[in-house]
């Protein structure tokens, strides 16, 4: 990579951090180009040279995590002998994401506003129901789930589940119940989609 390229690429960077940083602290409707300028130490004339609006930014934040599922799907996989077990604690790896990781909170935030649902969302739950339906496929190969259980329902009533989730939570008890409620949901929702010697080794948490 060229030094002009690589500067360009650490500009973008700093935008991105800058913006998610903007967006975290003031949310996005109050949010402003110029405050995300500061934030970065960059000229409007530069953020224009990567983004041409706000909703421009957000949209890139909504991708940079958009192969999150991806990458914990792998992490877990390496890790968990069982594919439903790499499920449920690839949900609760996603839900610590939410707390320690800027760029997926900010990304969550962004998915609930009208403007972003509209452009990104329907992408990003595509993405979503394909990492679980892929572990699902998994789980079935290896006699993990019960027979009646149809793996491409099963794979959108859950990512339903963990989106809902996240709207109550945040709702309720401003997201700091989350993990609670996931672990509530995951017990309930267990014994409709494995046998029950899968059941009795598994881990909420």
């Amino acid at each position: 990579m060229s030094s002009g390229r690589g500067k360009a690429a650490h500009t973008r960077e700093r935008l991105l951090r800058a913006a998610a940083e903007v967006f975290d602290r003031d949310g996005f409707a109050r949010s402003s180009l110029t405050a995300v300028c500061a934030r970065a130490d960059v000229s409007k004339g530069a953020l224009y040279c990567h983004f041409r609006s706000k909703e421009a930014l957000g949209v890139a934040i909504v991708e940079e995590q958009s192969l999150l599922w991806h990458r914990l799907r792998d992490e877990q996989l390496a890790v968990e002998p069982s594919p439903v077990q790499a499920l449920i604690s690839m949900s609760f790896e996603f839900v610590g994401r939410l707390d320690t990781d800027l760029i997926v909170r900010v990304s969550a935030k962004l998915l609930r506003e009208a403007v972003f649902f509209d452009v990104v969302a329907a992408a990003q739950v595509i993405g979503w129901v394909s990492v679980v339906r892929e572990l699902l496929t998994l789980a079935k190969d290896r006699g993990e789930l019960l027979p009646e259980v149809n793996v491409r329902h099963a794979a959108e009533q859950i990512v339903a589940e963990l989106l809902g989730l996240q709207f109550v939570a945040q709702a309720l008890s401003g997201g700091t119940d989350l993990r609670t409620r996931l672990a509530r949901v995951w017990r309930a929702s267990s014994g409709a989609l494995v046998t029950e010697p899968v059941r009795t080794r598994l881990r909420f948490e």
